[in-house]
């Protein structure tokens, strides 16, 4: 597929910076440089250059290796071709296109094999699972669908999205900057794809100031003790608080008490853990024309068949 330049520059950040993780390097142009002049002179029994290979570090800011070099990577970091697989790539092509809608993918969404025929929203909240870049292709699929059977689910998405993303961007790969993806969902709402989204930031920086806002909440709930790690659980944890702002207030204002302790949030956590570990969220494959809501002269091929990872 050809992407659309945000969308491809995009997709190649997310590869770059996972390399830069996988690699256990860090996401910066002079230590990937280094790092991956001496992974090639490993590969290949060349010597490491004195000079860094300046191409490296465009690597963590929007281009794409060429095949020939990206096909080592990917052998020796598998886990590079399902970020460049994911169909977050090819959902965000159809949200920018002003043509396009995603009704198609709607269609095909399952939790647990059931579709999102009916609003539930109980299943909205476990298909949002731990809070992950890589679930975003569900919500934005029912989110910018054109079928009135997605109207009751997409009300329910437009004032929970936005603390989602927000915490989306929190653990993005390597150090992406989150305004990249902000840049990108805002071509979609320029042109009406998302609807009113509540508290949605009207620019890059507000944005910013927004997940800097999380991070001050995430630090002081650090040192108030009411979280110790940061881990799946806790991040499922934190999104819960989020969306509980009296709850939320009392713990970053009081002290754990017999009503409230940390051991009552933990196994709340524990719980939306364990059923998020268990659900299955995938897209099936099908025919073009096979679904009602896919007409293909306005791009709206079914997608292929996808398992989406529960973190």
């Amino acid at each position: 597929m050809s992407y659309i330049k945000s969308v491809r520059q995009l997709r190649a950040i997310f590869f770059g910076h996972t390399l830069a993780d996988v690699a256990v390097c860090a996401a910066k142009g002079s230590e990937i440089a280094r790092w991956g002049d001496t992974w090639w002179a490993g590969r290949t029994g060349r010597e490491i250059p004195d000079p860094n290979n300046h191409k490296w570090p465009d690597y963590l800011s929007g281009r794409l290796p060429r095949s020939w070099l990206r096909a080592p990577l990917i052998a020796d970091f598998p886990v590079l071709q399902t970020i460049l697989d994911d169909p977050l790539w090819p959902l965000l092509q159809r949200l920018v296109h002003p043509d396009e809608d995603t009704g198609c993918w709607a269609a095909q969404l399952r939790l647990n094999g059931r579709s999102f025929r009916y609003f539930s929203a109980t299943r909205l909240q476990r298909l949002c699972g731990v809070p992950h870049w890589r679930r975003l292709a569900c919500l934005f699929a029912l989110l910018a669908s054109e079928r009135p059977s997605d109207y009751a689910s997409q009300k329910w998405l437009r004032r929970e999205l936005t603390v989602y993303v927000l915490c989306v961007c929190l653990e993005l790969p390597g150090l992406v900057d989150p305004v990249v993806l902000y840049n990108v969902l805002e071509e979609a709402n320029h042109q009406g794809k998302l609807g009113t989204l509540a508290d949605w930031p009207k620019s890059s920086d507000e944005f910013r100031q927004k997940i800097q806002r999380l991070r001050r909440i995430q630090q002081r709930l650090i040192a108030r003790g009411w979280i110790r790690e940061w881990r799946h659980q806790e991040r499922l944890l934190f999104w819960h608080l989020l969306r509980e702002p009296l709850l939320l207030v009392r713990l970053l204002t009081g002290s754990p008490s017999g009503d409230l302790n940390r051991d009552h949030l933990c196994n709340r956590a524990r719980l939306w853990l364990r059923q998020a570990q268990r659900d299955r969220v995938n897209f099936e494959a099908a025919e073009p024309g096979s679904w009602r809501w896919c007409d293909p002269t306005r791009g709206g091929s079914p997608p292929f068949a996808w398992v989406v990872p529960w973190a």
